[in-house]
């Protein structure tokens, strides 16, 4: 049993929601199984299913409300017809207790036996088409406790909206018990008709506030290398490189040490961070390239060390290290986390290449970093299907960003194979590149308009399925070749619903403009439903990192556009124009090439926005110009974990993208020799 399910109920402080599929599978879900490349992973669950028979009693119809959900809809109790299956304490583990279909949400209860602790409740259901995928789950959460059972009996329960894509059925409902390694399962097959007021109307589109043209020079005066910014980020992201301490090569996430204590080394951020390194090594000046090279080398050996330690509970999974000794985190945590091999993978390869360039030695390459990028490269191309905690550690399922990072790792390790006489390796990752680019393209849902970040049920009410991960796995993962590029139209559309989500969530999303006048972009977070506040759990926020994101993929958008030298609006794209770039004017299925003016205002339209969001890092950055994690959203100020490494790098790929699509490409060597 992966161990990251004995984890779950110390993160979430209640029972674990984690993903667990499947349980009937017909022809419909293996067809989508097979598209994801995921069969192997769904198959073995399945495979372990326990086989029985259990009639369920004749569905009981009343009228009223499911008084155990957290938060359902504010519906009269005489407009939801609900179904009653089983009253009284059932003679199995698991059976669903009630169920509606009701104003568009999904409202189900359920009976669970204490078997154990560590539990996984999830019912599946058919869509409005009459299709099973990986979608159509609804995971249950611990509600209470069965009264007069001494605790031997729980209620679990779920309200889901599930409109868009409708609910006619429901299949079976499943338990996990993870501790005794058992599944139970209650077959249902019951025809679902919908009750209560219609489903809720799409929102209306957001009506553009701003108009900016081009770039402007009080972020021009802000991110210049002369100026006080790029110095501090630099320094500080350098200080969090071997601190004090920390095992040479490490990196610390944060310098705070208790709420939150960042005081670790995480895979993912190390790798990110140290691949700003990588790109300062390549951008420095001759005199400058050892210092950089001597810090690529220490986190290299570090890598090597971390990949051989005997304790990792995952192995090359474990997502985060103590500093003092280089040894894998021993608590409960939400393992594995997949992303960071890969990204690891491509930051020492990008080194390597770099190395060589500059007159390193290949035996060098091959004894000190061909040791740790073939340990991480052999790892992606053996579990790439493999279910993973996301890059934010709360959501286990099969995830976008890991998806394009590991694309990228193998397609880089396959040419670096090659370079190095690994034929057979070679051939190796770049054939599984391919299956994990098919699998990549499965997460975009057109009924949406929207690339998924996680392709499975609703975890955490992660309802939107909207996620600033999908936005930074182009910014980490994208491979330059074309494929899920800053110009991708899934990946506009996306960036489109994901940043204007938050409009509505953040307070300080109302305040347009600074003190000058100058327009504001929109407070980015994580995800609209986030209520991490970068302590404990009560609302989330937007966070420098995910703003200066946002302002990146803008600017390798209008620099691609230009090297194109053309735009076409499809029906994926059209509100993206519609709202960034509103003076364009820009017409459906309209092609517009370099000389016509719509082209040269789209692409102006799309520098501006980029500086709108730097603007809106700057505006809301403590005065010291030293970025913490978070920004509150209710008034600004710099919240959650102290200097994080992660919000400087962030700072400084978003120079080096407005630096290019500016026409400025010395602006990263600047930052290098400074």
């Amino acid at each position: 049993m992966p161990p990251f399910y004995q984890a779950l109920s110390y993160l979430t402080g209640q029972q674990p929601i984690g993903l667990r599929h499947v349980s009937v599978v017909d022809y419909q879900v293996k067809q989508q199984l097979h598209q994801l490349q995921l069969s192997d992973y769904w198959g073995s669950i399945v495979s372990h299913c326990t086989s029985f028979t259990m009639k369920v009693s004749s569905p009981l119809r009343f009228l009223g409300l499911i008084g155990l959900l957290h938060s359902a809809p504010s519906f009269s109790a005489t407009q939801c017809d609900i179904v009653g299956i089983e009253g009284s304490i059932p003679d199995y583990p698991v059976a669903l207790q009630q169920y509606s279909y009701c104003g568009g949400y999904l409202n189900v209860s359920a009976w669970v036996q204490n078997v154990n602790y560590n539990k996984v409740v999830q019912l599946y259901y058919a869509n409005a088409k009459g299709e099973v995928t990986p979608l159509s789950v609804v995971s249950l959460g611990w509600t209470k406790m069965a009264e007069g059972t001494d605790n031997g009996w729980e209620f679990w329960a779920a309200q889901t909206p599930v409109y868009l894509n409708g609910v006619t059925k429901l299949i079976n409902i499943t338990y996990d018990a993870l501790d005794i390694h058992q599944q139970y399962v209650q077959p249902l097959d019951l025809d679902v008709e919908p009750s209560g007021p219609p489903p809720p109307d799409p929102p209306a589109a957001p009506k553009p506030y701003a108009k900016p043209q081009g770039f402007s020079s009080d972020i021009s005066d802000w991110m210049a290398t002369s100026a006080t910014q790029a110095g501090i980020s630099k320094k500080r992201m350098f200080d969090n490189i071997s601190p004090e301490g920390a095992v040479k090569g490490l990196v610390v996430a944060s310098q705070s040490r208790s709420e939150p204590d960042y005081w670790y080394h995480w895979i993912r951020d190390a790798a990110l961070t140290m691949d700003v390194v990588v790109m300062l090594y390549e951008a420095a000046s001759p005199q400058k390239k050892g210092y950089y090279e001597e810090r690529l080398f220490d986190y290299a050996k570090s890598s090597i060390d971390q990949q051989n330690d005997p304790n990792a509970i995952s192995g090359l999974g474990e997502p985060k290290f103590y500093l003092d000794t280089n040894t894998g985190y021993t608590g409960p945590w939400g393992r594995p986390q997949n992303d960071g091999p890969g990204a690891r993978a491509v930051t020492l390869v990008r080194f390597a290449e770099f190395y060589l360039k500059n007159g390193g030695s290949q035996s060098v390459v091959i004894s000190k970093l061909w040791p740790a990028i073939s340990r991480d490269l052999q790892y992606v191309a053996a579990d790439w299907r493999s279910g993973s905690f996301d890059l934010w550690e709360e959501v286990n399922s099969q995830h976008f960003y890991n998806r394009i990072i590991h694309r990228r790792a193998l397609l880089l390790g396959s040419e670096f194979a090659k370079k190095l006489g690994y034929n057979d390796d070679a051939a190796r990752y770049s054939n599984i590149a391919a299956q994990v680019l098919e699998s990549a393209k499965g997460f975009w849902d057109s009924q949406r308009n929207l690339v998924l970040y996680s392709y499975g049920p609703v975890m955490r009410d992660k309802s939107s399925y909207k996620d600033i991960s999908v936005v930074l796995s182009v910014l980490h993962g994208y491979n330059d070749d074309g494929v899920f590029s800053a110009t991708n139209d899934q990946i506009l559309a996306s960036a489109y619903q994901i940043a204007t989500s938050f409009l509505a969530i953040y307070p300080i999303a109302s305040i347009k403009k600074d003190a000058k006048g100058n327009p504001l972009g929109i407070p980015i977070g994580r995800y609209p439903e986030d209520v991490y506040d970068g302590v404990g759990t009560s609302r989330g926020n937007p966070w420098y990192l995910t703003t200066s994101a946002m302002a990146e993929l803008f600017y390798k958008a209008a620099a691609e556009f230009q090297a194109r030298d053309q735009i076409t609006v499809t029906p994926a794209t059209e509100a993206f124009w519609k709202y960034f770039a509103p003076p364009a004017d820009a017409t459906l299925n309209r092609k517009y090439t370099s000389r016509s003016h719509t082209f040269k205002e789209m692409v102006r339209a799309l520098q501006g926005w980029g500086d709108m969001w730097m603007r809106t890092v700057k505006y809301w950055a403590p005065a010291d110009g030293r970025f913490p994690e978070e920004y509150d959203r209710d008034d600004g100020r710099g919240v959650g974990a102290k200097d994080l490494t992660w919000s400087y790098a962030a700072w400084i790929t978003a120079g080096a993208a407005r630096g290019r699509a500016n026409g400025d490409p010395t602006w990263l060597t600047r930052v290098a020799d400074l």
